[in-house]
């Protein structure tokens, strides 16, 4: 018995002293094998600052300052950095062809994608780095605070910056594409997205051509956040693409959106199909189909950031066809009932230039309009309209109520919150106005001056023996043609217009 204990002690201390002499160097060969791989997958020089490997219970990796720079882009910042890394496998799993890794866990990755090449330069064969490389599979990859930057081609412009709290990619290492879920912070405005989909394989001599899709959702966007905006915005939609080009088909939808002008609620939803460059962010918009509450607007157009500028400049070529002309004034109009209603057509040019100010004071158009239908809401303005009708038709003396329906046209431009009107017309039964003029947005003030054309003589815009002494003067003020031309202006505000005859510009027709 005796002999079998010592036999026994001498097996385990042969055993022991055999299983250190072939794991002592295991530490070095993860190590080498673990460089090789990365410089393979990735064609990249590959640091440490830190890097340790433990055999018992379980193969245990970990380091710090982890970083990949591509040998053709010494003028970049390296292609990929990594704060610190953890993982863990068992023996067996890297004994297996291909090897699996449970788990890998990343902090403080960041990612660089230089721009592409205008001509992309043919490979060159070089020759074998070290050991060949692991054939590794990654079950899953989890990593925290992660940014990834598009660098434009160029180098004045500002870098595409995305920052990703929480990312997990599946199925790492096959040289396939990744499934993977995100967590993304939207700066502007602020929210968070959260996206799945495919993303992969990894293109390591053009990064931003590796390809992608998936789809997404934006949740509790706070519009407050951007100057001149308000309400709460959610969205949702698919992408694909690739990581230098991105298709994005979605929705927003925002019950209550609204601007500083009147600060009016309004329900907004569009759908858009959107291309986003993703070296420099600029946003190519066609279409976008909108509804402002029940009013349908489509534009097309983008959003572009300019050399050297950190905010964007939004231009847009916006259409309404048989909009409600209610619908649009609330979003701009304090009065909590629009002054004009009617169905309104317009094209107009949308610019909003970057800057820190509010979007409505930023916000510049260009177009024309064209209203069928309108009426005043107000019934001292109504009942002004259908005085004027009847004096234009020499009528003064008819009774009858209601209200006047009239055609609106005009152009408009509006800069620096005033908008000014050309060639604004409108008519009414027996009469016709033209005016040229003004309007505030903030304060609503309005300053128009004009012509109005009566059928009538003057004189028959009167009764009784007003129209008798009126007579003499019918010849001075018809001019170019028959009945009567008033010179007239348009004061006070949008929602309490004041009409009144200028006289000194009688006598200078």
């Amino acid at each position: 018995m005796r002999k079998w204990v010592i036999a026994l002690a001498v097996v385990i201390v042969i055993g022991v002293i055999v299983f250190h002499r072939l794991t002592s160097g295991l530490p070095d060969y993860i190590r080498d094998r673990a460089v090789s791989t990365l410089r393979e997958h990735f064609d990249c020089d590959v640091t440490f600052k830190n890097f340790q490997v433990s055999i018992f219970p379980e193969i245990q990796i970990s380091g710090e300052e982890l970083v990949l720079r591509q040998q053709d882009k010494q003028g970049f910042p390296p292609l990929i950095t990594i704060r610190r890394f953890s993982t863990r496998a068992g023996l067996l799993q890297l004994v297996r062809k291909p090897s699996h890794v449970r788990r890998v866990s990343l902090d403080g990755l960041k990612i660089t994608v230089p721009p592409r090449e205008k001509k992309p330069k043919t490979p060159e064969p070089s020759p074998p780095k070290g050991p060949p490389p692991f054939s590794v599979v990654v079950d899953e990859i989890v990593s925290n605070n992660s940014e990834l930057d598009m660098l434009p081609r160029d180098s004045r412009k500002l870098p595409r910056i995305f920052y990703i709290q929480h990312l997990s990619l599946a199925h790492a290492g096959l040289g396939e594409a990744m499934s993977f879920r995100a967590r993304l912070t939207n700066p502007q405005p602020p929210g968070q997205i959260d996206a799945q989909g495919h993303f992969g394989p990894w293109q390591k001599d053009d990064p931003s051509l590796t390809p992608m899709d998936g789809q997404y959702t934006f949740a509790h966007a706070n519009l407050d956040a951007i100057r001149g905006l308000g309400g709460i915005l959610s969205s949702r939609g698919k992408f694909t693409g690739l990581l230098q080009r991105v298709d994005v088909v979605g929705e927003t939808d925002t019950p209550d959106f609204s601007l500083d002008l009147a600060n009016h609620p309004v329900h907004l939803r569009t759908e858009f199909h959107a291309i986003v460059d993703g070296t420099t962010g600029n946003t190519l918009l066609d279409p976008v189909r909108a509804k402002i509450e029940s009013s349908p607007v489509a534009a097309r157009g983008g959003v572009f950031r300019a050399t050297g500028v950190e905010r964007r400049t939004v231009l847009l070529d916006a259409t309404g066809t048989h909009a409600k002309l209610e619908d649009l004034l609330r979003l701009a109009v304090k009065a909590g009932t629009p002054p004009l209603t009617g169905w309104v057509n317009f094209k107009t040019r949308i610019d909003i230039p970057p800057g820190r100010g509010s979007i409505s004071d930023r916000l510049k158009l260009d177009g024309r309009f064209d209203v069928s239908s309108a009426r005043f809401s107000k019934l001292n303005v109504q009942q002004k309209l259908l005085a004027l009708s009847r004096r234009g038709r020499g009528a003064p003396e008819e009774q009858g109520q209601g209200s006047v329906v009239f055609d609106l046209r005009g152009k408009f431009v509006l800069r620096n919150g005033l908008m000014t009107f050309s060639n604004l017309t409108f008519g009414v039964p027996g009469a016709l106005v033209q005016l040229n003029g003004t309007y505030q947005l903030r304060g609503e003030a309005i300053d128009f001056r004009g012509t109005l054309r009566l059928h009538a003589k003057l004189s028959q815009t009167v009764g009784g023996w007003k129209s008798i002494l009126l007579k003499p003067v019918d010849p001075l003020f018809a001019k170019r043609g028959a009945g009567t031309l008033v010179p007239i202006k348009v004061t006070g505000t949008g929602s309490d217009p004041q009409f009144g005859v200028e006289i000194g510009r009688v006598f200078k027709q």
